[in-house]
């Protein structure tokens, strides 16, 4: 656990990077900085690790306030991962790796097996350790980054912004694997980023920060989606919150259609036979999507051969079998059949389900959030009433009542 007590730092021509700061990052959770430039996002979080010492306040790591330790000492056992992965480029990626091990005294051929088991673990081939730094994707390296910083296996890490100097492709599957790694090692993460969508998605807590260096608002981020503290945070989260919201609702069992696909190599005739408004879905021979072929039901088609990757639209997300409304909805939308493909666990089709199902769907969970939300109300009303009068109130039987039940109705339902 990491505790900010009234942290601020104020740099001695008056600027205040960060104004008395309160939170807690859980131990074993993903704890998000986010917020526009100039909000102490990075400033807080070196702050933790006395990389700049604050001005006021207290931060404790569990109970050790982190001011009673040598910076040396506390920085040697919180990982550390920058924007730019920082490594040495005279080294190779095994000894960037093995740097804390060696430094903490450990047997460099202990050091570097451990080096190279982590290597594997941020999913890097084991040819690349003999490589240098500047031989490596900018992607690779920031893998290396992680690596380095998981080396000496320690309970805190601290990135900052480490994904955001990478393409969005390989952005993403750095933060796949990232919550892949977290998943098996529970570390207590604290994740500085500007992105809102890469908080939502990493963050188990997200801290929203303004300019000034406050805090606006820190909830989960289906919280932080569903009720914005103010304007400002509803501001920054974006006007489509409620379809981000989507990705923490789980889809359920949706009414798939079990549509006929037909496997990578077969006749185009086959696929013409199965086709429906002019797509057919193609598989491979383990019933994983390849993508859609367009037909147009002419002898033109026949006379094409066999269906080879070249000829595929690879347009469309696959949705997992249970996984939440807004894969599905977006699976649906970016399908050119406008059917989206959903895959059972090990990537087999499952069948195709249609934006309209998904959002009959939306539409069913929206309606009981609401009833739940006026239940809530209502009872919540009930009690402030009980509370001024010292009389029981039926509830629903005041005049203000469903208006007041309403209105938090439609500010507790994500998808309005």
């Amino acid at each position: 656990m990491i505790r900010l007590e009234s942290v601020t730092k104020r740099y001695p021509d008056g600027t205040i990077a960060v104004n008395s700061l309160d939170l807690t990052a859980p131990s074993g959770q993903i704890t998000v900085f986010v917020g526009p430039s100039g909000c102490g996002k990075t400033t807080s979080l070196r702050m933790i690790n006395r990389m700049i010492e604050p001005t006021s306040g207290r931060i404790w790591l569990d109970d050790r306030d982190a001011a009673s330790v040598k910076p040396a000492e506390l920085r040697r056992g919180i990982g550390y991962v920058i924007q730019h992965a920082g490594l040495f480029p005279h080294r190779t990626v095994l000894d960037n790796v093995a740097t804390v091990p060696l430094l903490l005294g450990q047997d460099k051929k202990k050091a570097r097996a451990r080096a190279q088991e982590l290597l594997e673990r941020v999913g890097l081939d084991p040819a690349f350790a003999k490589r240098y730094p500047a031989q490596l994707s900018g992607g690779q390296q920031q893998r290396v980054g992680v690596a380095r910083a998981l080396a000496a296996d320690p309970p805190v890490m601290l990135m900052d912004e480490p994904f955001s100097a990478v393409d969005p492709v390989v952005r993403e599957q750095l933060q796949n694997e990232f919550l892949r790694l977290q998943g098996e090692l529970g570390k207590t993460i604290v994740f500085v980023t500007h992105d809102i969508d890469e908080a939502i998605k990493l963050g188990d807590k997200v801290a929203v920060l303004r300019v000034g260096g406050t805090l606006a608002q820190f909830a989960s981020p289906a919280e932080l989606l569903s009720q914005p503290a103010d304007a400002f945070v509803a501001g920054f989260v974006g006007r489509d919150r409620g379809y981000r919201a989507l990705g923490f609702a789980r889809s359920g069992v949706l009414p798939l259609s079990d549509e006929q696909a037909v496997a990578l190599g077969s006749s185009i005739r086959a696929a013409r036979d199965v086709a429906v408004d002019g797509w057919a879905l193609v598989v491979d021979g383990g019933r994983r999507p390849q993508g859609w072929l367009a037909v147009d039901g002419g002898d033109r088609d026949a006379a094409l051969g066999d269906i080879t990757p070249d000829l595929l639209n690879l347009g469309g997300t696959l949705a997992g079998v249970g996984g939440t409304l807004r894969e599905a909805l977006d699976a649906a939308l970016s399908s050119p059949s406008g059917r989206g493909v959903v895959v059972d666990d090990d990537g087999s089709f499952a069948g195709t389900v249609t934006a309209a199902e998904v959002l009959a769907r939306i539409e069913e969970r929206s309606a009981q959030t609401r009833r739940e939300a006026v239940e809530t109300a209502g009872a919540r009303y009930a009690e402030l009433q009980r509370a001024d009068s010292g009389a029981p109130v039926e509830v629903g039987k005041h005049a203000g009542g469903g208006a007041h039940a309403a209105s938090a109705a439609q500010s507790a339902d994500p998808a309005t």
